[in-house]
């Protein structure tokens, strides 16, 4: 697969919105010079997060003519390779008809949403079954690509991390009688399963490096099951996973600690490293995707893709005050793709596909449009 240029489309506005034909949107995006595409699906539906991508009442017919199928194949037409996206341990419908499926933090409380977000770790087998059956249909109909794994790691607000944060602040699941009892059995240990605070207490102080070890391994365990289970439907399928963009340092090596994600572990079952570096939603400058993503390809061993944004979010309600940029300017976008020029990642993709449509009719989005046009172009 080409994986210079890409976009996620997380939302159906290219066609219910914006009113494009599968064969308009594939021309357009060829124009572009877009190589490759993450995408939901009707098959592999996904639910609002700071993107709105569940379908209204009022665009519910029109929505019956969208062809998932035809669109990739136009996409397969003018070479555009396809990642078909399903997120795994992020799913407010289904956690809500099953509460057990949440975690329990430090504190013994249940996982409850904040803004869009609420997570469910990745060992709960209710949910990974649902997520597996999914995806088998998924493949067998649109026969993609890749997957890609979206929220794969243990729950956690990570974009609510700026620096500065205390890490003490923050809850870390799942110290859950369910939990604790499969760590209790994997590790040898006897951590009380009870108390959710005492066990919180015992693995985060003599057993931390133990815990931190088996939740990453969990992790691995969950991507494993799914490309077994997915393996006859399809052969030779690449997989990619939304990973965060820390830093081992960030807040005392949290990405591994807090949210189970261990990238030298991961390689065994992940083929692309998709990094989410949305630098305006974490107040970083903008070489720091390049940076970020450079360190998992140095870690991990394995390919990168570089996730930048296309519009500034998180800058309302529980997350107005917290010192970012109220926009990105496309020569702010430009200079994070030239510092990517060089870097060792296979290249960009756009978050998202709406804003740059969007866009694309103002002299910002046209800017935009070029800039990534013409990145890794020569």
């Amino acid at each position: 697969m080409d994986l210079r240029r890409g976009v996620k489309i997380y939302d159906n506005d290219w066609f219910l919105r914006h009113g494009l034909s599968a064969e308009q949107m594939a021309d357009l995006l060829a124009d572009w010079g877009i190589t490759y595409v993450i995408a939901q699906s009707k098959y592999l539906p996904m639910p609002n997060s700071a993107v709105v991508s569940t379908v209204t009442d009022a665009d519910r017919r029109a929505y019956e003519a969208l062809n998932d199928i035809a669109f990739r194949k136009r996409l397969a037409e003018r070479g555009i390779a396809y990642f078909a996206v399903l997120n795994i341990c992020f799913d407010p419908t289904f956690s809500a008809v099953h509460p057990d499926q949440l975690g329990i933090d430090q504190w013994g409380r249940s996982g409850t949403q904040q803004d869009w977000y609420v997570g469910m770790p990745p060992i709960r087998e209710a949910n990974l079954a649902h997520k597996i059956d999914l995806l088998e249909k998924g493949v067998a109909a649109l026969q993609p690509d890749a997957i890609h794994l979206g929220f794969i790691r243990w729950p956690g607000f990570w974009e609510t991390w700026l620096e500065g944060d205390d890490r003490a602040e923050k809850p870390e699941y799942c110290f859950s009688a369910e939990t604790v009892a499969h760590f209790n059995t994997d590790s040898g240990l006897d951590i009380p399963t009870t108390d959710p605070v005492k066990a919180a207490a015992a693995v985060r102080g003599a057993h931390r490096g133990a815990w931190t070890a088996w939740r990453c391994d969990q992790t691995v365990r969950a991507i494993a099951r799914i490309r077994n289970a997915l393996a006859p439907f399809k052969s030779g399928l690449q997989y990619s996973i939304n990973t965060l963009p820390f830093f081992r340092s960030d807040f005392d090596n949290a990405v591994e600690e807090i949210f189970g994600q261990d990238v030298t572990k991961l390689a065994s079952v992940v083929d692309i490293f998709e990094v989410m570096a949305y630098h305006q939603i974490l107040a970083k400058p903008e070489t720091w995707p390049a940076a970020v993503s450079a360190d998992i390809v140095k870690r991990s061993g394995q390919k990168a893709i570089c996730t930048l944004q296309a519009k500034a979010l998180y800058l309302e309600g529980m997350h107005a005050g917290r010192g970012r940029s109220e926009d990105i300017p496309a020569d702010e976008f430009a200079a994070a793709l030239e510092a990517m020029e060089d870097a060792p990642i296979e290249g960009a993709c756009v978050f998202t596909l709406t804003d740059l449509l969007d866009a694309r009719n103002t002299e910002k989005g046209q800017a935009m449009i070029a800039a990534l046009k013409g990145f890794r172009n020569g």
